[in-house]
């Protein structure tokens, strides 16, 4: 695939005391053009880490250790930090988990938005670059005068919608949104996906959206990769996975959401999620599985492919008719 996004190998480490532990542990992920990934799983299981990565925004002591990431045939591990610069924005752009912290609050929204264009093109004319604004503002439902407001100004949907703004304004080709509406109400929350995935259908660029509610990826992904420990424990159509999900922490996942039919009733995963300072030899999620036999403990399952475009790294697979 030379267009959209091909991931092989991605890894991250981190240095510390104790040693060095792999956040992110040879990731392989692929987003077409138009098409939206999602990457779930609990917190601490790499997602936002394989953001960083793909942005080139790992800080020490973390580190890239391997891997390649290929935008459209261009490999953004391969590019100097210059560059890097120029195409974060431009081909590559992130909606971040908290708005109030990545909007400036001594700044109108408007004057980041054009901040956001001079840093990537020429200088345009002042009308020119004011309709450019409110256009900008106004595709994402925002009034022409929230350019001359300023964060604190705005409700926390209109903040969010403000960074979608800022971060489609250059048409990248690669949006990455890490838990877009954590934060919001519902209400809130609907429309700032509805927002988002009209402007990336409008662009036709790719998209990640990182997070941890199933439903809201059932919802709206294409295709899903649940990471847990670092590692891509299944893959597949979000069709494929919902119906019939293959890995136990998969299944764990999806029972894990309420439902009408369980009203009251909320289910829980068993355990805690992996410690990057426990290495285990084997399967990562051994200690919580219902599934887990001594082969387990000691051979770290591969992904293998258990349907088309279905993967599932897991060493007692669950059959499709067992499946919920």
């Amino acid at each position: 695939m030379s267009a959209g996004l091909l991931v092989r190998g991605l890894s991250v480490e981190y240095a510390t005391d104790a040693g060095r532990f792999l956040a992110v542990d040879d990731i392989d992920i692929a987003v077409p053009p138009g098409q939206r990934l999602g990457l779930v799983g609990e917190s601490g299981c790499g997602k936002s880490t394989t953001a960083l990565a793909l942005l080139r925004m790992i800080r020490p002591p973390g580190r890239i250790v391997g891997g390649a990431a290929l935008l459209d045939g261009i490999d953004l591990m391969g590019l100097s930090t210059a560059q890097m610069r120029q195409t974060r924005l431009s081909r590559v752009s992130y909606i971040p988990q908290g708005a109030m912290n990545s909007l400036n609050p001594v700044t109108p929204i408007g004057t980041q938005i054009a901040d956001a264009i001079a840093d990537h093109e020429k200088r345009s004319p002042r009308d020119a670059l004011s309709r450019r604004i409110v256009a900008a503002l106004q595709a994402v439902d925002l009034p022409a005068g929230a350019a001359h407001l300023y964060p604190h100004q705005l409700s926390g949907g209109m903040k969010q919608r403000a960074c979608i703004a800022i971060a489609t304004i250059l048409h990248p080709r690669l949006i990455i949104a890490d838990e877009p509406t954590s934060a919001l109400d519902v209400v809130s929350q609907r429309h700032v996906m509805e927002m988002l995935g009209r402007q990336q259908s409008q662009t036709g660029s790719s998209l990640i959206l990182i997070g941890h509610d199933m439903g809201l990826m059932a919802q709206f992904v294409d295709h899903l990769a649940v990471l847990y420990a670092g590692r891509v424990v299944e893959a597949g159509t979000v069709g494929e996975i919902f119906l019939r999900p293959r890995h136990p922490y998969t299944q764990l996942l999806i029972d894990s959401v309420p439902t009408l039919a369980n009203r009251g009733r909320l289910r829980g995963l068993p355990g805690v999620a992996a410690s990057l300072s426990q290495v285990l030899p084997g399967c990562a999620f051994a200690p919580r599985c219902p599934r887990v036999s001594p082969r387990c403990a000691q051979d770290r399952p591969a992904p293998a492919p258990l349907a088309p475009d279905h993967v599932a790294a897991c060493h007692h697979p669950i059959e499709p008719a067992h499946a919920a």
